[in-house]
């Protein structure tokens, strides 16, 4: 599939620069958007998961400034699990990339009339810029990262341009446009867990052996989205013996994608009994719930990163040097709790050691102010 990227670019370049003519311009006297005046917005977030994690604040500032507005999302089959029970929303409509089914899809968005259009793309996406230009005809299109198509928005908010941090805080800038100080809405925005979800972590930790003497929960995740953040079994299992040799108490749990269920038992095999993985056959909900009790998550970067931050639970997290990447999407609001690899292709080259003085500062930091 990666091989077929170019020319799927190539292939939405043309098509941009057959339909550019018939694209509108935006606003060039827009101001703000009047919440009260409006009762339906459209935010366009056909991305992974971590993509959604990091958005929720932006839906919940907008609900709290104006409860009455109904909003719907366009995500994707990638993070439907993430959103698929959540009150939040009115209504959730997919972008599967499919010839067959979006063009119906996109017919039935377009009856809803929508108030608004808000593209959640942190870059210029064609197909973003043409779904927002369709879905809600002549009604307001808010973007954020735009460069290129920055024209074909009322409103948009280039964080390139101000030089500003975290994707988070980017994300957040939307809702100047309905008059909303970004500054004042608050960044942690953990996501729906029912109360089944709930009930079954607080029983998961329960039954655990040795639950009682428990002084700090830990979570590692070993899977990853790429080889390339995929950390070593052997240094997994180091990590695990040098935690609890200087936190006896403390309790580990595994977390791993199914077909790595067999790795993480190779790596309890060679740990302390007070080591446990995760029941199989969870919802994303299901291991979100059990995230929100950690304390601290030790894991590569993936969207465990932003579900944990989200519960506000201590991260650790292992990143190439990518830097940009880096800054834009480390663990919100950490000081600490970062291990940065020495290049630029994987994390491969990232001790033991220098994950163990990173959890040491979390763990230390939990524990002196219980946050």
């Amino acid at each position: 599939m990666e091989r077929l990227k170019p020319l799927e670019h190539k292939f939405k370049a043309l098509f941009f620069e057959t339909l550019s003519p018939f694209l509108k311009r935006g606003r060039a006297d827009f101001s703000s958007i009047d919440g009260a005046k409006i009762s339906k917005v459209l935010f366009l977030r056909p991305e992974k998961i971590g993509d959604m994690v990091i958005s929720l604040p932006v839906f919940d500032g907008l609900h709290k400034s104006y409860p009455d507005i109904r909003i719907s999302i366009l995500g994707s089959p990638k993070n439907l699990p993430l959103i698929k029970d959540d009150p939040r929303f009115d209504k959730i409509f997919l972008y599967r990339k499919s010839i067959w089914k979006d063009p119906g899809t996109m017919l039935r968005i377009r009856r809803e009339n929508f108030d608004c259009v808000v593209d959640m793309i942190c870059d210029d996406s064609v197909t973003a810029l043409f779904m927002s230009q369709f879905l809600a005809p002549g009604k307001p299109r808010i973007g954020v990262g735009k460069n290129k198509f920055r024209q074909y928005y009322d409103y948009n908010y280039d964080h390139r341009m101000n030089n500003t941090g975290h994707i988070i805080d980017n994300t957040l800038k939307l809702l100047n446009a309905f008059d909303i100080d970004s500054s004042e809405v608050s960044e942690f925005a953990p996501p729906f867990l029912s109360d089944k979800s709930r009930k079954q972590a607080s029983e998961f930790f329960s039954n655990l052996k040795s639950s009682e003497m428990t002084e700090l929960r830990v979570g590692i995740n070993i899977s990853a989205g790429s080889p390339t953040r995929v950390w070593q079994q052997g240094k997994f299992v180091e990590l695990v013996n040098s935690i609890l040799k200087s936190r006896p108490k403390a309790q580990i749990v595994i977390f791993s994608m199914p077909d790595e269920r067999g790795r993480a038992a190779e790596i309890i095999a060679n740990c302390d009994s007070k080591v446990f993985l995760i029941p199989g056959g969870l919802s994303l909900e299901d291991v979100s719930a059990i995230i929100a009790k950690l304390d601290v998550l030790i894991t590569p970067d993936t969207s465990l990163v932003h579900i944990a931050r989200a519960f506000k639970v201590q991260v650790v997290g292992l990143y190439t040097r990518f830097m940009k990447n880096f800054l834009l999407w480390k663990p919100f609001g950490q000081e600490s709790g970062t291990v940065v690899s020495d290049n630029d292709d994987n994390i491969h080259d990232i001790t033991h050691e220098q994950v163990y003085v990173e959890f040491m500062k979390v763990a230390e930091l939990k524990q002196a102010v219980g946050q």
